[in-house]
């Protein structure tokens, strides 16, 4: 599928942060994918592998398993980068920034939709709990929802409607790969952006016309995932790739 909007091709316009989740034997802490990814465990710590069965519309190098512990009810693992250094910016950013990502509820025996769930995006929490900061996708049972987060001035959020390849347009398709990606744009009265728009598999699904985060609230990428069954349960989730992009727009040096 197509980019729907640039990314920065240069550290001078920005940052482009791009995770293939290429590895070279087991997954273990601060060792995942080739950006050395961490991982914390919600509850029982579940298990992280890298995928190794690719089907035809994969891509080339698969991506990561995320099964839950059978052991508890919420049990789940969250992979993330350690340092919460990523902002979102609208007053020095023309070009805008986004997030990107593409998953799978793998159809094999015993996995479900229903109470298997995950929050991905660009946030602040590595817990089932939401995110106080952050831009992300929610899922909840297969169910889609556009978030923004300001620890400041709130949560907005926007479920999503419309989506053809979606059931009902809301809800993700099991054994189905679908391809996420949000856009922000313009700037708020904080100086983070205005505008967020999350698109699956190539459609716009969700906006938020009135994001209210701050450009100076702090987040991180991370990808939760956990089950909320109401007992132990191993659910499994694949994400296959993960991307992160702020255009930023530096001042002129000052003239000497």
């Amino acid at each position: 599928m197509a980019l729907l909007t640039a990314r920065p091709t240069s550290p001078a316009e920005g940052v482009h942060f791009v995770e293939n989740f290429v590895g070279n034997g087991t997954i273990t802490t601060n060792l995942i994918g080739q950006n050395m990814w961490t991982t914390t465990a919600i509850g029982n710590a579940g298990t992280l592998s890298y995928l190794t069965t690719i089907l035809a519309d994969d891509p080339p190098i698969g991506g990561i398993r995320s099964l839950t512990a059978a052991t508890a009810d919420g049990d789940g693992d969250a992979v993330h980068m350690l340092a919460a250094t990523a902002r979102f910016s609208g007053a020095n950013s023309v070009g805008g920034g986004g997030f990107a990502f593409r998953y799978r509820y793998p159809g094999i025996a015993g996995n479900v939709i229903a109470a298997n769930d995950f929050t991905i995006g660009v946030h602040s929490s590595v817990t089932a709990t939401a995110p106080t900061d952050g831009i992300y996708i929610d899922s909840q049972g297969g169910v889609l929802t556009l978030h923004v987060a300001s620890a400041d001035h709130g949560d907005v959020s926007q479920a999503f409607a419309g989506g053809s390849t979606l059931t009902s347009g809301t809800t993700s398709v099991i054994d189905v790969a679908h391809q996420i990606e949000v856009h922000w744009s313009g700037e708020n009265g904080q100086g983070g952006p205005l505008t967020v728009t999350a698109f699956c598999d190539g459609e716009p699904v969700a906006t938020i016309a009135t994001a209210a985060i701050d450009d100076d609230e702090n987040a991180t990428p991370a990808i939760v995932h956990y089950q909320d069954q109401g007992g132990a349960q191993s659910y499994e989730l694949d994400v296959h790739w993960f991307e992160y992009w702020q255009f930023y727009d530096y001042p002129t040096a000052p003239a000497v």
